[in-house]
């Protein structure tokens, strides 16, 4: 029998002019699935989609389009449809170019799960290639990540709070952001936060408490790009499904190039690094400070030998600077709703959330807190904050 788990949601009231949230108010409730089928469940979070998959991958593929059916669909019709080909003019053929050039060189257990759910879904397999490709059709945009630990949370746990930046353009799909957990036959289960009907890890976490979030590094690393390469994006994925420790994870990050510039932040329930990874090399850092950690769109180890300006690009050095200043002044009091309040405040009132009307937009948020297996979610403008208690879903091998 299927079990029920538990969503916890999360809602917030701050006060003006104080430096730490005053008050957050937090209930816990018992939540059955929406719908299932074949072993898996979709449940909500708010608004937030949460798929609870099973089995192989052909079979949690066929679960994903079946239980995401009616979204998969209206996200491929505005997104592919309306947007890319109807008010951005690319042809349907450069965009399945530029999606199957990312598919090709998937491992296969992954390419299993598109199969699957083109089989439930009502899509062709070629139209959830190219909806798998929706990031690669924009210009990459910034994104920022910030973890706390140690003194800095005063005997609190790690936590880990990321904003995931785009072109305004992307804040009409994040309307179907998905929480996807992956409970595999074979593997460690796995939890990814993406727009519907993408397979891949910008941001995820695994049972063994392994949270990842990836940030543009061109600023620092260049536009050099190998198309001869496995992308980053599907190496993170594998790196969740294969490493239960942050050893195993330095050692994979340590054998793979990369095809572009990125900045990876890693954290455990002990600490974090950021792996700062361009396609000819790889340095990982730890904290500024013993406990907080802060990474926008540029690399700031030294051995690098690069002093960046402040044009360097999407406002990566205030970005930063705005945060490590943050993380310093709450210094003992970095906890869930502290990090709520950063991850709320805007650049031009000393954060680094891209305020409304910007080219560039903060199109969702995640806060992570490895050793509870917990996320935390927000949606601006669609979805507040919301949690997902991963405990409670990932499943016991």
């Amino acid at each position: 029998m299927k079990k029920s788990f538990l969503l916890i949601i999360i809602a917030l009231l701050f006060l003006a002019g104080t430096s730490v949230a005053v008050a957050a108010q937090a209930t816990v409730q018992s939540s059955q699935p929406v719908s299932t089928f074949e072993g898996g469940s979709l449940y909500k979070s708010g608004k937030l989609n949460i798929l609870d998959l099973h089995g192989s991958y052909r079979q949690m593929g066929r679960q994903y389009g079946y239980l995401l059916k009616d979204q998969l669909n209206h996200l491929y019709k505005i997104a592919i449809e309306d947007y890319f080909i109807g008010q951005k003019g690319l042809s349907y053929e450069t965009i399945k170019q530029t999606a199957m050039s990312l598919f090709n060189f998937y491992p296969q257990r992954f390419k299993e799960i598109l199969y699957g759910m083109a089989e439930t879904s009502g899509l062709s397999i070629d139209k959830h290639i190219v909806l798998n490709g929706l990031e690669l059709y924009g210009t990459i945009a910034g994104c920022s990540g910030i973890a706390a630990w140690g003194d800095y949370t005063k005997s609190g746990p790690l936590i880990f709070g990321r904003n995931y930046d785009w072109f305004d353009s992307y804040k009409g799909f994040a309307k179907y952001l998905t929480v996807t957990v992956l409970n595999a036959d074979s593997g460690i289960p796995c939890a990814i936060v993406t727009f519907a009907g993408v397979i891949y890890a910008t941001t995820g976490i695994n049972k063994e408490g392994l949270f990842l979030e990836l940030n543009n590094g061109l600023p620092s690393g260049g536009a050099l790009s190998y198309s001869s390469r496995v992308p980053a994006i599907i190496n993170l994925l594998a790196f969740l499904s294969d490493c239960s420790t942050m050893e195993q994870l330095h050692a994979s990050f340590n054998t793979t190039r990369s095809n572009f510039a990125f900045i990876i932040n890693a954290a455990d329930k002990n600490c974090a690094y950021s792996y700062e990874w361009p396609p000819f090399d790889i340095k990982r850092r730890t904290g500024e400070v013993e406990g907080l950690l802060v990474a926008t769109n540029h690399f700031t180890d030294p051995a690098w030998g690069i002093e960046l300006q402040d044009n360097a690009g999407f406002k990566t050095v205030l970005r930063r600077k705005n945060l490590l200043s943050l993380g310093h002044k709450n210094k003992g009091r970095m906890n869930l709703a502290t990090m709520m309040k950063i991850l709320d405040t805007p650049i031009n009132k000393g954060g680094a959330t891209w305020p409304v009307g910007e080219e560039i937009q903060t199109v969702y948020q995640v806060i992570a807190v490895p050793q509870e297996l917990k996320l935390w979610v927000k949606v601006p403008g669609f979805q507040d904050w919301t949690g997902i208690d991963l405990a409670a879903i990932f499943i016991s091998k």
